[in-house]
C-alpha cells in the first residue's frame, strides 16, 4: 500500500492535502495536484500499490515477473567475455557452462547469506548497514525500500549488486561486490552487462552510483561512467531518495544496449 511520509497521517484524513508516494519511482504527489492535473482521481488510499504513471507500473510488473522466473542463463556473448578474461589472465580452473544471473526482491525473499557478499559498511553508531540495505529497511531517516539484488551464480554466488529503479528516468546501482577468490575473472563485468541489458529492456535512461575516490577510475575508464555535475545531483536529490554515502562521489552513465 502507498503511504505518505507524514507521521500523523491516517486513512480517515485522506484528502487533497495527502501526499502519495509512487511505489516504483518514489516521487511524491499531492492528491489535490493529481486531481487538478487530471492525472488521476483518487477518492481513498489505494489498497494495493499505487503508481504515478504507466511506465512505473510497467517497470514494476516486469521486475516482479523476473523475480518469479528465478535464475536464468547469461547470454552467450557474456559467457564468451568471461571465457576470454580467463584466458587472458591465465586462470586454469576453467569457465563453467552453467553461469546464471538472478534477480531477488523483497524483505522475506533474500537468502540469509546475501549480506555476506558485501564488505561491511559501518555507520557512526557501529551498525553494519549492509543487512539493512539488502533487506530494504529504513534507518536514521535514510530509506532503502524498493531494492533488488542481482546476483551472478557459478554453483554459488560469485558477484552481486544492489539495484533500485526510480522509473524511466534513472536507476541506482547502490553496492557491488565480487567474492575475493573470484575477483579478476570477469564475473562482475558479466553481472554489470546483465544489469545494463535489463535496464535497457525497461527503457530506463540513466544509471547512477555512489563510489569511493579510489575506485572511481575503474568505473569511468572501463564501464563508461562520468562524474555527475553538482547541478545534476541537486536535480535528482530534489525528487528522488538517492543513497549518498559519506566520502563518495556520484557517477552516472547513459544506459546502452549491449550488442551480442
Amino acid at each position: 500500500m502507498s503511504l505518505t511520509r507524514a507521521h500523523d497521517f491516517s486513512v480517515e484524513n485522506f484528502d487533497e492535502r495527502t501526499v502519495m508516494l509512487c511505489d516504483q519511482c518514489e516521487k511524491e504527489y499531492h492528491v489535490g495536484c493529481l486531481h487538478y492535473s487530471g492525472h488521476c482521481d483518487l477518492k481513498e488510499l489505494p489498497r494495493d500499490k499505487w503508481f504515478c504513471c504507466d511506465d512505473c507500473n510497467r517497470i514494476h510488473v516486469a521486475l516482479q515477473n523476473l523475480v518469479l522466473v528465478g535464475a536464468e542463463m547469461i547470454p552467450a556473448s557474456v559467457s564468451y567475455a568471461i571465457h576470454r578474461k580467463h584466458v587472458e589472465k591465465g586462470f586454469t580452473d576453467g569457465v563453467s557452462n552453467d553461469v546464471q544471473w538472478w534477480i531477488l526482491s523483497g524483505r522475506s525473499h533474500y537468502p540469509e547469506h546475501l549480506p555476506e557478499c558485501f564488505d561491511p559498511i559501518v555507520a557512526t553508531s557501529g551498525r553494519d548497514l549492509i543487512p539493512v540495505v539488502v533487506c530494504g529497511r529504513n534507518i536514521s531517516g535514510q530509506e532503502f525500500g524498493g531494492m533488488y539484488c542481482v546476483v551472478l551464480i557459478v554453483k554459488s554466488v560469485v558477484s552481486a549488486g544492489l539495484l533500485r529503479i526510480f522509473g524511466r528516468e534513472v536507476a541506482e546501482l547502490l553496492l557491488v561486490a565480487t567474492s575475493r577468490e573470484n575477483q579478476g575473472k570477469g564475473y562482475f563485468q558479466a553481472l554489470f552487462s546483465c544489469i545494463e541489458s535489463l535496464l535497457y529492456s525497461l527503457n530506463v535512461e540513466n544509471l547512477v552510483l555512489p563510489i569511493a575516490a579510489e575506485a572511481e577510475s575503474i568505473w569511468t575508464k572501463k564501464l563508461g561512467f562520468r562524474k555527475m555535475s553538482d547541478e545534476k545531483l541537486l536535480k535528482y536529490t530534489r525528487n528522488l531518495q538517492l543513497t549518498i554515502f559519506k566520502g563518495t562521489s556520484m557517477l552516472e552513465k547513459k544506459v546502452q544496449q549491449i550488442v551480442d
